[in-house]
């Protein structure tokens, strides 16, 4: 029964629309990986938490994020300020929330630029690293010192991938309170795809950062997205279970749209 109810749980499928928000949902797929590592007991979960910390790091180090950030939670603030001044907003629950983005705001731009020295620093991280680029370079023969580390307590392992983790804590706190606005931000349409097609223009004038698709869990498809800020493009396909090719399909489909701006 429990298999049968998992099955049927809507599927959310998400598309940036720019390449801040494309960058923000990787962060956010990269700290989950983290914590879902962080949080188990064997080697196998801890490789799994500073690969994605290693992977964080190497994201950073492309574009200055933490600016980034700073300036989307500025833009926000400043976005929920004007709307708090309509008369049907309760600003009693607005207000939390702008003065939550002003004081991550702050700290983001009062902190030191660059990787935080813990990590970048770390000659320990740094082996691994360039390893890491090998397919099975970070096994026990190439990094016996890591493989003795793995073999730790696992108390001692979490405390120092959470001392890790702890230099990218303002972009892990960032990340998180942008994207929960932005899908916070949006009402859900109910659409369908005529053929498995779907196309819509988007309002020139509205800044939209996302779409978010929601598909039924039992419905076998899912969407191949495209677009831009103008217009977006859904077509659904079909995976077989030999993994073949996937198809198109031919029949209409029911689906959740939204698109988030703030």
């Amino acid at each position: 029964m429990g298999n049968s109810d998992a099955l049927d749980e809507p599927i959310v499928y998400e598309y940036p629309l720019n390449e801040r928000m494309r960058t923000f949902l990787r962060l956010e797929f990269l700290f989950a990986q983290y914590r879902f590592g962080a949080a188990g007991e064997s080697a196998w979960h801890t490789r799994e938490a500073v690969n994605a910390l290693l992977d964080v790091k190497s994201l950073l180090t492309r574009s200055d994020v933490r600016s980034e950030l700073q300036k989307e939670l500025d833009r926000i603030e400043a976005s929920l300020t004007q709307l708090e001044q309509r008369p049907e907003v309760d600003s009693g629950l607005l207000e939390p929330v702008i003065q939550d983005c002003n004081a991550l705001a702050g700290r983001l731009r009062n902190a030191p630029t660059g990787i935080p020295a813990a990590v970048s620093d770390n000659a320990f991280l740094t082996t691994i690293e360039q390893r890491a680029g090998v397919p099975g370079g970070t096994c026990a023969f190439d990094l016996p010192g890591y493989h003795l580390w793995l073999e730790t307590p696992v108390a001692e392992r979490q405390a120092l991938l959470a001392h890790w983790h702890d230099a990218f804590e303002l972009i892990d706190k960032g990340v998180a309170m942008v994207l929960k606005l932005l899908r916070h931000s949006a009402d859900p349409i109910e659409e369908s795809a005529p053929g498995g097609n779907f196309q819509a223009m988007l309002d020139r004038a509205t800044p939209y950062q996302m779409l978010r698709i929601t598909v039924p869990g039992g419905a076998g498809v899912y969407p191949e997205i495209s677009g831009s800020r103008h217009y977006c493009n859904i077509r659904f396909l079909q995976q077989p279970r030999s993994g073949e090719r996937p198809q198109q399909v031919d029949n209409d489909v029911s689906f959740i749209l939204e698109r988030c701006v703030i």
